[in-house]
């Protein structure tokens, strides 16, 4: 037991003395900006700038004034600023006129000051004059450097230059495949798939492997499906489901990422609803009364605006904007384009016998027709929000794309485009390339992710990034709760075996196979015989290993066990099933490589039943090669010696042909799918602790840092600890043990052990049994930060 305890005590301190406490911070919002605004705004916002101070932004403010700096934060001794407002002088004191600053209110802005004067990047006290464009700009790229002659490195290159900064050195190629296999499909690289391209000659393989990743359609979608679920708050359960007070848009959204497509296309199919997209614009209808910023009416004004533009008009629909130019009028106006009857504008709940009129914010591109039915006027709103000269739309998507691969947007934070980006010749850039592209969001990932910049060693910051944030390399990103629950499923083989999404992920050999196989061809007649072991035990592990001289094009698998199997290839867990009259049927590219290859099972009978029976078909360019169930496989009961597969005539043989159909075998319309991903799941206790949200609003990003609740449930957590124990379960039969601990570095965190962690880990197996020895070891790998950070 205390082999048990150690590593997970060992990794919970770990964790806690790396997150700050959690303690009952100065709320700048709701306790310093009323008394800034109150006591500084008139003469610090602005234009204003009293003694060479302007307080319109946090950075504005920490850069002094004509004296020097007035506050630093953490130092409230060295903030001048503060004797200003607690001094009795009153030639001295600030604000020089009136009673002057309370004590609660010196107190309250000598404890921001004191605990590192948080204010959120997003709020401005007042304008600092800079304003996007609405429409495209056109940027004229610098010369190229020798071999940096991509577009995004021109840009990036004249701006180190500038700085004087170095090129930042390529990342180590380990690093390299591991950080795109999760940027792309959200899953780690199997040791299979990694040395591939680590043994790969071609002088093109970083792109060859972007390329075969995006071809990825399944993979793909599941992944993104996490970044569009938060944008568009869709989600399985919660508020409003139960009530039929909001409804989802779960199977229009992964078929248009599935499809890929293109952005301006599913943006009006947004907003010019049909019936499967309508859930987005229609809100959540919330239970009983609400106040009047949170009416369906005005969540469409805040949804659209924030999704599609980067505005926030969430302080609008109370008021006047206090963090931007945007009014109560023009929040009312847009809500006023959904709404199906005359809108009257409410200021903090208070009605002002103002009405709204149907229209939005850039009448340069053109105007709602206030007068048309409310579905005219979305499909106007469409047409707008969409056209060619909204160079907003499309900053405001690469703006947000870009964040998500290289760790922090042009434009930051995403949901604040009114703010000066740190490369505005970059944002435009990429923006009216995306335009040129046709909207086109793998083209656009495809062309980030070919640039050196993206390819470069991250830059390791010893903080969050700060206001004079400028681009050194790629940021490194803590795991999503979704990615960090995807790589230990794929890693341990222990998916879940449903999914709340009603989506479609099935690989039929008529119109859904993947990109590179144009046909495949299913043989006319299965030979494949029910095997087992002969003692007919309750659950057995089969394995079939075959030599391959080349890599088939294709492989597909049809297979189904009375009662329950799931299926192996080289370490990759493929599928798994529980209903045995419909077999498992799926196309894929990826199982087998030349060279030795291992199918494995771990198949499960109640009683009384069959065993397993399957079939593959490999296919390659000129010919096709079957493998079927039969005595040439191997079988096991657990904790016993391997023998030859059981294939007795009573129940060796079977009613394959009544599981089966021979139409079945030709038509490809039966189709199992991939292992259950995270995304695709409803939200769990573990998942909301790591920061997946309720999707009761639009999330445009996640909290970054390690918090005392994860640490607690990453290293204790029944969840969690449910799914190691039955990972350590399922490795311990599938896997040598001696052997393990290489194989499980390479999977996890991308290399090989060091000899000292080498030593470690065998350590903790030896002095443990067998299979909680191998929990014991999940638990290691799984809490390092080279796990669960993407450098």
């Amino acid at each position: 037991m205390i082999n048990h305890i150690t590593p997970k005590a060992f990794i919970l301190l770990a964790m806690l003395q790396s997150s700050p406490a959690l303690i009952g911070k100065i709320d700048f919002v709701h306790q310093i900006m009323p008394v800034l605004k109150k006591n500084c705004a008139e003469c610090h916002t602005e234009g204003k700038k009293k003694g060479g101070l302007s307080l319109n932004t946090l950075g504005e403010f920490l850069a002094g004034g004509e004296g020097g700096e007035v506050a630093v934060p953490g130092e409230p001794d060295e903030s001048y600023f503060l004797e200003l407002v607690a001094t009795d002088d009153t030639d001295d004191r600030m604000p020089p006129k009136g009673p002057g600053l309370s004590d609660k209110e010196v107190h309250l802005l000598h404890q921001w000051v004191k605990e590192g004067m948080e204010w959120p990047e997003e709020i401005r006290l007042g304008s600092s004059g800079w304003e996007p464009q609405l429409k495209p700009r056109v940027v004229t790229l610098p010369p190229a450097q020798a071999g940096r002659d991509h577009p995004i490195d021109r840009i990036l290159d004249r701006d180190l230059s500038m700085r004087k900064v170095p090129l930042p050195a390529a990342a180590p190629e380990e690093t390299f495949v591991r950080r795109v296999y999760l940027d792309l499909i959200g899953l780690l690289p199997t040791p299979e798939e990694r040395d591939a391209f680590l043994n790969s000659t071609s002088d093109k393989k970083s792109e060859e492997l972007v390329d075969d990743l995006l071809k990825r359609k399944i993979a793909y979608a599941d992944h993104w499906l996490t970044f569009w679920n938060d944008l568009l708050r869709n989600d399985y359960t919660g508020t409003g489901f139960i009530t039929k007070g909001r409804t989802q848009i779960t199977t229009w959204l992964y078929r248009s990422l599935r499809e890929n497509k293109p952005y301006d296309q599913m943006t009006r199919e947004l907003i010019d609803v049909n019936k499967e997209s309508e859930g987005f614009i229609n809100g959540i209808k919330w239970r009983g009364s609400v106040n009047a910023s949170q009416t369906r009416n005005m969540q469409f004004a805040q949804n659209v605006s924030q999704v599609f533009l980067g505005i926030n008009m969430k302080c609008a629909s109370c008021h006047d904007s206090f963090i931007d130019r945007w009014t109560l009028q023009e929040a009312y106006d847009l809500a006023a384009v959904f709404s199906e009857k005359p809108l009257e504008l409410e200021r903090c709940d208070i009605p002002t016998g103002k009405m709204a009129t149907a229209r939005w914010m850039f009448p340069e591109l053109g105007q709602i027709d206030k007068n048309a039915t409310k579905n005219e006027r979305l499909k106007q709103l469409a047409g707008l929000m969409t056209h060619p000269e909204n160079g907003r739309f499309t900053r405001t998507i690469v703006n947000r794309i870009w964040a998500k691969i290289m760790g922090r947007g042009i434009v930051h934070p995403v949901d604040a485009m009114h703010t000066k980006p740190w490369n505005e010749d970059l944002l435009d850039y990429l923006a009216n390339r995306f335009a040129k592209d046709e909207y086109d969001l793998k083209k656009f990932m495809h062309f980030v992710m070919t640039s050196h910049a993206y390819r470069s060693q991250s830059d390791l910051l010893s903080g969050e990034p700060g206001l004079e944030y400028a681009y050194n390399g790629p940021l490194p990103k803590r795991m999503s709760a979704e990615q960090l629950m995807d790589s230990i499923w794929q890693v341990t083989s222990s998916h879940p075996q449903n999914a709340n999404a009603k989506v479609e992920r099935s690989y039929a050999h008529k119109g859904n196979l993947p990109t590179e196989v144009k046909q495949f061809a299913w043989p006319e007649k299965i030979n494949a015989k029910w095997i087992w072991t002969k003692e007919r035990a309750a659950k057995i592990n089969l394995r079939k290993e075959i030599v391959l001289s080349e890599q088939p094009v294709a492989v597909g698998i049809l297979a189904t066990c009375d009662n329950a199997f799931s299926i192996t290839i080289n370490g990759k867990s493929v599928a798994r099933s529980k209903v045995w009259q419909k077999p498992v049927k799926l196309v894929k590219t990826d199982l087998f490589n030349s060279g030795k290859n291992t199918i494995e099972v771990q198949a499960e009978m109640f009683g009384g039943s069959m065993g397993f029976v399957g079939q593959l078909v490999l296919q390659f360019t000129d010919k096709i090669k079957v493998i079927e169930t039969g005595p040439d496989w191997k079988a096991q009961v657990p904790e016993k010696d391997w023998s030859t597969a059981h294939t007795e005539k009573e129940y060796g043989q079977g009613p394959w042909n009544k599981v089966l159909h021979s139409s079945d075998i030709q038509d490809g319309k039966t189709g199992p799918e991939p292992p259950v991903r995270a995304s695709l799941v409803a939200n769990n206790f573990l998942m909301r602790s790591l920061g997946r949200p309720h999707r009761d609003q639009v999330v445009t990003s996640r909290p970054s840092s390690l918090t005392t609740l994860q640490a607690i449930d990453l290293a204790n957590g029944e969840i969690l600890s449910d799914t190691l124990k039955e990972g350590a379960m399922r490795l311990s039969k599938s896997k040598n043990t001696g052997q393990i601990h290489n194989w499980l570095y390479r999977h996890a965190l991308g290399r090989n052990p060091t000899p000292n962690e080498e030593e470690t880990l065998l350590a903790v197996t030896k002095n443990s049994p067998e299979q909680q020895g191998l929990e014991d070891l999940l638990w290691m790998v799984f809490m390092q930060p080279g796990f669960q950070i993407i450098r």
